[in-house]
């Protein structure tokens, strides 16, 4: 893709530019991302990039922009047949007619005999220039009657009523008519037929588009140049950071060769060890930084394409056509940042330090030089990308969780929703949607979700393991990715809840600190083992770590939902205590009655605890007042977890039951 500065990316005018030649894009074609591209321009990308993964693979090739894999139409598709084969981008097509520089264009129709024959009119269906003659043509020929057509001298007409039939990218010569608001997809005829009729919640495309307008209120113009603003700001920190670092590195490669010198001849084999393995953190360093900065350009590209196009179906598409645009480009944003996500960037380096430079002494005593150290800080894209994901996601948890919020928590009762009778003790449970839950179970070894829609609730999976899972918590911003402990290592699972529920286990995360308890804050892990507490980065990694005596069968840790605040039981059990993401102690309380084991902050970070009675032990933030919740069909309360709305809480008994609780 050609290299430009950033004012040439496209959509940072009113031309729909190509990304990869940066002209105003010509016979526009587009890939299953969406991102559009110049015929010409895809076709020698396809013929210069275009790889298999095996002898009876189709060839594949990665978006030039967000790089997602698109594979050929058939194994033996050549570049101009996989390029003829992409749907054409007419919307574009259309919104980018010009009728002063159309006054001069010839009739298409006639081109294709040889003719140059003036155009005067536009066909906005066929999406092509005609002459008078072939605009006749379609006055007498049924299947063309139906056509729009315009003069090209109509400015007006010409930019306005836009309506072009959307392909399906699954099934070729299909449409799309219908949408289904359960699985939030575009269909066409044959993806009703095939995938959604059973959905509860299907509606024709122009039915929807005047219906849930609202629900897309975040994909526009505003909001994504405020997300390209932060953008900006990144790329000028990740320069800031790249001087600072070479800068740094050079003075210090300064101060050092003025000592190697002293001693040169003592010190020759330490000082080219020294310099190997400092040259190859600054490689590691500047490499990362390097490549986060090119992944968040090529998101900014994404994020401007998609906003000239907003722009101009705002001004000029119909109802129906800005709800499917605004779908497109919502998803097509989305599935760009999961992908930036997954890159676990994590902590980037910000600067060197070198505390010793007595090289004589470090010879004489070690052999060897003190390493430069590294200074790293959390990488604020991570949290950007988040910020502006929760934005367009189509998700209603935080506006419930911030409307449970409002209610005074110190208050609040809890009304019986369901119960479940286990064979065997769980320690550790997950909401993991409304009306599921995951159970940790230790014998046989296994992971369980229960349906808890009725007042019995029923098991409707079970996921064998070969070792004993414990702790279990959400892994991002949804409920349906989970991580869960195996006390070595962390399993991260995305589960399916559809017409069938399935457990599917993207990684594994190796450990070299035994966890049992797991529990995601806004920024860290905290976790905890039989004798240890401690404060994780996002890949599990420890920051910090506490002795803590074992204090019940299994440890219990819970987290804020709005700060980086811990919550732990101490002192063999009778004391609560709050630390910070500094592990620094916020506040505690003894407890006087009962045997403190699981707790879980609410959503106004007053704190519950289960006391192994019928009831649940509550605390007021900073450790004031506390009152006791009567729990119907509970003997000894043992863990509970809090939806992450707010609305239910799940308790489990020590006597192998639990019970769902509606929080009023």
């Amino acid at each position: 893709m050609a290299e430009s500065k950033k004012e040439y990316l496209p959509g940072t005018d009113d031309k729909f530019r190509c990304p990869i030649c940066l002209e105003e894009v010509k016979n526009p074609k587009y890939l299953p991302c969406y991102h559009t591209f110049c015929k010409s321009c895809i076709q020698t990308y396809i013929s210069s990039t275009a790889a298999c993964s095996g002898d009876n693979s189709p060839k594949t090739i990665q978006c030039p922009v967000c790089r997602k894999s698109i594979q050929a139409p058939s194994n033996d598709a050549s570049s101009e047949e996989w390029a003829c084969s992409l749907p054409e981008d007419k919307l574009i097509l259309c919104m980018s007619v010009d009728s002063d520089r159309a006054e001069n264009k010839c009739c298409m129709f006639c081109q294709r005999e040889d003719k140059n024959v003036q155009a005067k009119h536009w066909c906005k269906t066929c999406t092509a220039t005609i002459c008078d003659d072939c605009k006749s043509i379609h006055s007498f020929v049924p299947i063309l009657e139906s056509h729009k057509i315009v003069s090209l001298s109509d400015v007006e007409d010409l930019k306005t009523n836009i309506e072009i039939d959307e392909p399906c990218l699954v099934h070729k010569g299909k449409y799309i008519e219908v949408f289904c608001q359960d699985h939030d997809q575009l269909c066409c005829s044959i993806c009703f037929a095939t995938k959604h009729r059973t959905c509860k919640k299907v509606e024709s495309i122009d039915d929807v588009a005047l219906e849930i307008e609202e629900s897309s209120c975040n994909v526009t113009p505003v909001c994504f140049k405020d997300f390209l603003k932060k953008i900006d700001a990144l790329q000028e920190e990740y320069k800031d950071m790249l001087a600072n670092l070479n800068a740094k590195k050079q003075e210090i490669l300064t101060c050092t060769e003025t000592k190697v010198e002293e001693i040169k001849s003592l010190i020759d084999k330490a000082h080219n060890q020294w310099m190997k393995q400092f040259e190859q953190k600054h490689s590691d360093a500047v490499g990362h930084i390097e490549i986060a900065s090119d992944e968040v350009k090529r998101l900014a590209t994404t994020v401007q394409e998609a906003n000239t196009l907003m722009q101009r179906v705002l001004e000029n598409g119909s109802t129906k056509q800005i709800f499917v645009t605004k779908h497109k480009v919502r998803h097509q944003i989305l599935d760009h940042v999961n992908r930036l996500c997954d890159l676990k960037t994590g902590n980037i380096v910000h600067d060197y330090t070198q505390p010793d430079t007595d090289f004589l002494h470090q010879i004489l005593e070690k052999q060897n030089f003190q390493n430069v150290e590294v200074l790293e800080k959390s990488d604020a894209t991570l949290i950007t990308l988040k910020e502006f994901a929760s934005k367009l996601h189509n998700n209603d948890i935080l506006r419930r969780q911030e409307i449970m919020a409002r209610k005074d928590w110190m208050s609040v009762e809890f009304e019986k929703l369901s119960e479940i009778i286990l064979p065997k003790m769980a320690y550790y449970g997950l909401f993991i949607d409304d009306t599921k839950i995951l159970l940790s179970v230790e014998n046989p070894p296994s992971l369980q979700i229960y349906d808890i829609t009725d007042s019995i609730a029923r098991c409707v999976y079970t996921y064998p393991c070969s070792t004993t899972p414990f702790g279990l918590c959400h892994s991002g911003e949804g409920m349906n990715k989970v991580f869960v402990s195996f006390t070595t290592h962390i399993d991260h699972f995305q589960i399916e809840l559809s017409d069938k529920v399935i457990l599917k286990k993207m990684e594994t995360i190796q450990l070299k600190t035994h966890m049992k308890a797991i529990s995601r804050g806004s920024t860290l892990i905290f976790s905890g083992s039989d004798s240890e507490k401690m404060i994780c980065a996002p890949d599990f990694s420890v920051k910090h770590t506490s002795n803590s005596r074992k204090t019940g069968d299994e440890p219990f840790i819970s987290t804020s939902f709005h700060s980086n605040y811990y919550a732990i039981i101490r002192r063999k059990g009778t004391e609560v205590v709050v630390a910070d993401g500094e592990n620094m102690e916020v506040f505690t309380k003894v407890i006087e009655t009962g045997f403190p084991r699981g707790l879980a902050f609410d959503l106004q970070d007053n704190i519950f605890i289960c006391v192994m009675e019928n009831k649940l032990r509550q605390i007021r933030r900073g450790g004031g007042e506390s009152r006791d919740i009567d729990l119907p069909g509970i003997k000894q309360s043992y863990n509970v977890v809090l939806h992450p709305t707010g609305e239910k809480v799940l308790v489990l008994d020590y006597s192998n039951k639990c019970c769902i609780y509606k929080v009023l």
